[in-house]
This record gives structure tokens, C-alpha cells and sequence, in this order.
């Protein structure tokens, strides 16, 4: 029964004495359990330098971010932000279009080129043609990217709200009036977010499609969308959108 009792850890006694064993001289008493927690917490002790445990190291800093970045920009440290950028990158998606955009800028065609092709294969290929649309806020000027995403198979909703992005207050109402029909939520959303007309409210479940859009279009016009949209129009040639 003791055999059985041991493989199960039914069996405690023999178990604290085993380990016990390791850590205490053969003379030291084997049933007072206290006296061997204080002989283990002892013995931790010294291999330490008399702490009870090693000290935890310090949190990392926090890492940077597209906002930094943008940050740098305003400032007028347009070397730093490409610094951050190029730190930050991880190999696609805003951050490696506005880290190949700030290379076009500094005029490092070579790093321009090495980035390009992780552009094009962007997905959806439409996605960041309608981020810029909308970033641009000129319908004359949004009107080539309107027409590549369109072609790229853009949805309604998303063509919709890209023109109701315009600075243009006929053609904001009329891709307004086109979002209420693509997607009634996500129009509520942007009337009470972008637009601001009084008394809107956000649907609640559009505010995350909202955010992943925005994000991307509110970075692309704070960098410089004009600067993005040189970017863009070489991706082609690229074999991009």
C-alpha cells in the first residue's frame, strides 16, 4: 500500500524527507517541516547574496509607434521620423508604406525599391488606394485612386466613405448619401466621428471597422498624403494596384 500510495503522491512524509535530504545535513531533524522550509529559505538565501530572491529587472520601455513618428514630422524632424519608421517597420502593412515613403523623400531610391514589392502585395489590394483616397480630401485628386481600388473590388461602403472624406462639402453629402444606402451603421459612425453633424451617435458595431480604416487614412494625411500618393503611383510600375 505504501509502493501505491507513493506513485500517486498519496504518501507525503516520505516524499518532504526525499527532498529534504538534498538541501539538509544527515543529522537534521526530519519530521519538524518548519525547520526544513527555514533550512530551504536559508539556503536560497545564500546562493543569492543573503536576498530571498534576485531582483526582477526593469520594464523595457515602451516601444514606438506610427505616432512617434508622426510626431517627429510636425516638429520638423522629418530624419528622426524616418529613423522611428525604419525601427518600427516589421515588414508590411502602414508602417512599411510610410517608412518606403519617407526613403522617396530623403531620396534613398534603393530602399524605395527594396520596399516596393512588399507594397504590391498588400491585402486587400484596395485598402490603402482608398485610405489615401481619403487623405487627399480633393475629389479631382482622389479620383485616379477612387477608380484602381473600384477596379481591385473595392465594396460600396468603402468607396462611399472615402468620398464622403472629401474637404468638398457637395461631393462630402453625396458619398455620405451613397454610405447611407452601402451601410446605414457605418454611416452613422462617420457622420458622428468625421462629419460631426449633431446629434449622431456611432454604432457601436461599426466603431471597430471605423478605426482599422481611419487609422490608416488619419496617418497617410498627417504624414504628407500628396508625398503617399508619389509612393503609390510607383507601385504600379511595380506590378502593384
Amino acid at each position: 500500500m505504501d509502493r501505491v500510495k507513493k506513485l500517486f503522491g498519496g504518501d507525503s512524509d516520505e516524499t518532504d524527507q526525499g527532498e529534504a535530504a538534498e538541501v539538509l545535513p544527515k543529522d537534521a531533524p526530519r519530521n519538524d517541516k518548519n525547520n526544513i522550509d527555514d533550512k530551504r529559505a536559508a539556503l536560497r538565501r545564500e546562493r543569492h547574496g543573503g536576498r530571498d530572491r534576485p531582483p526582477l529587472a526593469e520594464a523595457p520601455p515602451p516601444s514606438q509607434a506610427i505616432e512617434d513618428a508622426l510626431v517627429e514630422r510636425e516638429a520638423g524632424r522629418p530624419e528622426e521620423a524616418r529613423k522611428i519608421l525604419i525601427d518600427i517597420d516589421r515588414g508590411g502593412g502602414l508602417r512599411t508604406v510610410l517608412r518606403a515613403a519617407a526613403a522617396l523623400e530623403a531620396g534613398d531610391d534603393r530602399e524605395v525599391e527594396e520596399l516596393l514589392p512588399i507594397i504590391t502585395r498588400e491585402e486587400p489590394r484596395w485598402r490603402l488606394l482608398l485610405q489615401l483616397a481619403g487623405a487627399l480630401g480633393d475629389p479631382e485628386r482622389a479620383k485616379p485612386y477612387l477608380e484602381r481600388a473600384f477596379r481591385e473590388g473595392a465594396p460600396e461602403w468603402a468607396l462611399a466613405w472615402s468620398k464622403a472624406m472629401a474637404d468638398d462639402e457637395t461631393a462630402r453629402r453625396e458619398g455620405l448619401v451613397e454610405l447611407l444606402y452601402a451601410d446605414f451603421a457605418l454611416a452613422k459612425t462617420v457622420a458622428a466621428r468625421d462629419i460631426k453633424i449633431e446629434g449622431a451617435v456611432a454604432d457601436p458595431e461599426a466603431a471597430a471597422r471605423y478605426a482599422a480604416f481611419a487609422h490608416g487614412r488619419d496617418s497617410i494625411r498627417r504624414f504628407g498624403a500628396a508625398l503617399v500618393a508619389k509612393l503609390i503611383d510607383r507601385t504600379r510600375a511595380a506590378g502593384g494596384p
